[in-house]
């Protein structure tokens, strides 16, 4: 079976959740022996960087036109065929909300990880929420089938859209297998952590993570634990910030110890979850966990938000924090680092939950949903 996959998300620096689950879903489509991947992207006169992943065939570039001006022919509906001078395939993949038009492919699918501009429109910068506001719904009546990363996603969008339930198949997003590594590198000093230990979080500064009820939470401890342990915050700007920053601004005037270390090198990532405290997500609304099966992985306690994909994503693993109440999380954050014992326990029913998720279980169900619309 020939599968391309459309990886333009993968040539940039800084790779977005997004580009993370296209480059491993890519990887994993690849190690299958019954496979044949194409991955293409955008490179209008090279000028792009080369995305960073592992395969066994070269990429496939188009270098006639920029993608941003295709993508924005695209959201428009007058794009033409993407795939016109590329090799035909079985299927395309389409990993970021829209489908683009193809020429060269039996079957398309669209990658739909989750419907923030639907329930939190608020919460989106404008530009991007016109543009998935004009091309989600069109993908998901243009493409063959749809691919999500969770039970709740697929729920939504079955009810949003009137989708059958059966045109709907389910990737959660396992971690990198570099989480289960020991990594002892020095990021004290390389990030500026003022403290040994620390509580700690990654995602960009967006208001559906919810940065200021965290900080808040932080602040509310009692003055020893903040004194003994800092509160680290990681990853870019992302957009509509202005609340985030405030909040670490404020944090910092008051003398607590609040620290954004910004975009943390690959290097360095499953350094921060292996030598963190406890990890903390306080979003409101995500289309998956990602980073608390990272912090499984790395042997790192989890707190999160009480609500439905993150529950469906920790399972029993991790405890939970009623979303938007700072007070909770304060209380929460007091119980794991007052108990050491509640701490093991929580890394060893990680571990446990991590076997339910696995690339290869991705990539068959793909081929085998693939494999019976073709037949």
């Amino acid at each position: 079976m020939r599968i391309r996959v459309e990886v333009s998300c993968l040539a940039t620096k800084s790779l977005s959740g997004v580009s993370n689950y296209t480059k491993l879903l890519t990887e994993a489509l690849d190690n299958n022996p019954g496979t044949e991947v194409h991955a293409a992207y955008f490179n209008f006169l090279n000028r792009q960087s080369q995305p960073k992943i592992n395969l066994r065939r070269p990429l496939e570039k188009n270098s006639l036109v920029p993608l941003r001006i295709y993508a924005k022919l695209q959201s428009y509906n007058i794009a033409p065929p993407f795939d016109f001078f590329l090799t035909r395939v079985d299927l395309t993949i389409h990993p970021n909300f829209a489908t683009w038009p193809t020429i060269k492919s039996g079957l398309k699918a669209a990658v739909i990880h989750d419907l923030t501009y639907i329930y939190f429109p608020e919460v989106v910068e404008a530009k991007n929420l016109e543009h998935l506001r004009r091309v989600v719904p069109r993908s998901i009546h243009q493409a063959d089938f749809i691919i999500t990363i969770s039970e709740a996603v697929k729920s939504e969008i079955v009810k949003e859209f009137s989708i059958e339930p059966e045109k709907i198949i389910i990737t959660p997003i396992p971690p990198d297998t570099t989480y289960l590594t020991k990594n002892d590198n020095e990021i004290h000093k390389k990030y500026g952590v003022p403290t040994q230990k620390f509580i700690y979080f990654i995602g960009n500064l967006e208001p559906r993570k919810d940065l200021p009820t965290l900080i808040e939470a932080y602040q509310k401890l009692p003055t020893n634990i903040k004194d003994e342990y800092s509160l680290v915050l990681a990853g870019g700007n992302g957009w509509k910030t202005e609340k985030s920053r405030q909040a670490i601004k404020a944090a910092q005037a008051a003398g607590d110890k609040v620290v954004h270390v910004g975009f943390v090198d690959s290097k360095d990532t499953a350094a921060f979850y292996q030598q963190a405290t406890m990890f903390v997500m306080p979003s409101i609304y995500e289309g998956f966990g990602m980073p608390i099966l990272e912090a499984m992985a790395s042997d790192c306690p989890v707190i999160a938000s009480d609500i439905p994909v993150l529950r469906e994503t920790a399972g029993d693993a991790a405890l939970f924090a009623k979303a938007g109440d700072s007070d909770s999380f304060c209380q929460t954050i007091q119980q794991l680092i007052n108990d050491k014992n509640l701490q093991k326990e929580l890394v060893a029913k990680g571990k446990q939950q991590l076997t339910q998720f696995s690339w290869e279980k991705n990539s068959q169900t793909i081929i085998n949903y693939t494999e019976k619309l073709l037949s």
